[in-house]
């Protein structure tokens, strides 16, 4: 997939599997049987858009339907299309145009993610979240998740690692307190103690990302190294099927963790590394 995969809409990331309801395009599900997704990335719902949407759908009805997966016996689950279905609730309708494909959790999980991003709705906290689920829980690479988002490796990475802020820095960038560039700059800071000192400074004194830089210069780590280090942790669990991680120093020593959860796993990642030899 090229840079402009974001902009072809979700049928060019599902796979066109068997579309449900009679032959139809679309049918009507009781809102009653539709549950939300458990993969949205998205935590809360902006309060604002959710009440022009409910605004829209009272005047001029549903323009698109939702798109749903059958979960269990007459029951379903949305796949994108989750403020439709809240709007739908506020409203009081009993039905709810949709359309049934058979999807996995891991084309609704990427379909639930694409949504959001196509409308600018994740936070930077949720959009990092969402890129680390599809790394941790569907073993996606830095590589895939470039392609299927069409950003480039870097983009993606810096995104994740904001999950490395301090709670109240990950918590003021969720309420823009701060911005994206501003919370990456944070990171330059080793120690949690310098990055929560340079983001009082930062809401304090109203310090730019240059300001940031220049303060950083003689104290923040090697992000370049950083991100090697992540690649390698990357392929080492790809290769051996588990979590690994790897701990490193400014003297170039460090320690590899390889995770194993049983004998069994033991045994498996052993042959794994014996083959590799």
């Amino acid at each position: 997939m090229g840079k402009k995969v974001l902009g072809k809409g979700l049928e060019a990331l599902i796979p066109k599997k068997k579309v449900l309801g009679n032959g139809e395009n679309f049918i009507h599900l009781s809102v009653d049987k539709v549950q939300p997704n458990q993969f949205q990335p998205r935590k809360q719902f902006n309060q604002k858009d959710l009440s022009e949407l409910t605004q829209s759908i009272k005047e001029q009805g549903f323009i698109q339907p939702i798109l749903a997966r059958c979960v269990g016996d007459d029951v379903y689950e949305v796949v994108a299309g989750g403020r439709r279905l809240e709007a739908a609730k506020l409203l009081g309708r009993k039905e709810i145009p949709a359309i049934i494909k058979d999807l996995d959790n891991k084309d609704s999980f990427i379909a639930a993610i694409v949504e959001n991003l196509q409308r600018t709705n994740l936070s930077p906290i949720e959009e990092a979240e969402a890129l680390e689920r599809l790394r941790e829980e569907f073993n996606f690479s830095l590589d895939e998740i470039a392609k299927l988002l069409g950003k480039d490796k870097t983009t993606v990475l810096n995104t994740i690692r904001l999950l490395k802020l301090p709670a109240k820095i990950k918590k003021a960038l969720e309420e823009k307190l701060i911005n994206r560039s501003q919370a990456r700059t944070i990171l330059s800071f080793k120690s949690q103690a310098q990055q929560e000192k340079i983001f009082y400074k930062i809401l304090q004194k109203g310090l730019t990302v240059r300001d940031v830089e220049k303060k950083a210069a003689k104290t923040a780590k090697n992000t370049k190294t950083d991100f090697f280090v992540l690649e390698a942790e990357e392929k080492l669990q790809k290769l051996l099927g588990t979590k690994v991680n790897i701990v490193y120093t400014k003297k170039k020593k460090g320690k590899i963790v390889i995770q194993y959860y049983s004998l069994g796993d033991f045994e498996r990642i052993m042959r794994k590394i014996g083959e590799a030899r």
